[in-house]
């Protein structure tokens, strides 16, 4: 699967919101490119590309990808925004992120593809893969033999997790209490433009 691995600092100034976990990517709060192009008026149809493209950089989905997501949300009982919002939190890349067994989501990714992370005592090297209630995320084998567990073992004591999740700190072992809500994601995010933007 291809993915972005262009300036992503840029991406972050050119959309107006930290997309990688890294606030120091926002201190230019001016866009990227020549002055000129800075001021110039954003119509409704690019103000909605641009929600799209926040969501869909930050959590590190190709279009193809995020399209076919956003059709399964559709698909679903409920708010589609609401409903895309959540299948893309209760992705196995995003929970190793949130339960801060990584300091961004593109190193959340690099641990589950390199088979560091297991789910249920299995090894799943599968980033997309879903994540359900009750169920536990934690390090396989390989990678609790890995250096960088040891080191993940101490920052992780000082690093906060998000309400619908739970860990251990000592044994480094996470689970899903609940699925995550509106209050959840980041608040940069507006599900309902990407929405409007598909809807066309």
């Amino acid at each position: 699967m291809a993915r972005y691995t262009g300036p992503k600092w840029r991406k972050s100034r050119r959309y107006g919101a930290d997309l990688w976990g890294n606030p120091k990517s926002m201190r230019r709060s001016y866009p990227p490119g020549p002055r000129s192009l800075r001021r110039r008026k954003i119509s409704d149809r690019g103000q909605q590309l641009i929600e799209k493209q926040k969501v869909r950089f930050a959590y590190g989905l190709m279009e193809k990808q995020f399209r076919r997501v956003y059709e399964r949300a559709a698909q679903r009982v409920g708010v589609t925004g609401d409903n895309l919002m959540l299948m893309l939190e209760e992705r196995l890349d995003n929970v190793v992120y949130r339960l801060g067994f990584a300091s961004t989501r593109p190193q959340a990714r690099q641990l589950v593809t390199h088979g560091l992370i297991s789910m249920d005592g299995n090894k799943l090297d599968i980033p997309s893969a879903r994540v359900r209630i009750g169920q536990e995320v934690t390090f396989s084998a390989r990678g609790q033999r890995s250096e960088y567990f040891k080191i993940i073992k101490e920052e992780i004591k000082s690093r906060d997790v998000p309400g619908w999740l739970e860990i251990d700190r000592e044994s480094v072992k996470g689970r899903m209490l609940q699925q995550p809500g509106p209050t959840d994601w980041d608040p940069h995010f507006i599900p309902s433009a990407v929405v409007e933007y598909y809807s066309r």
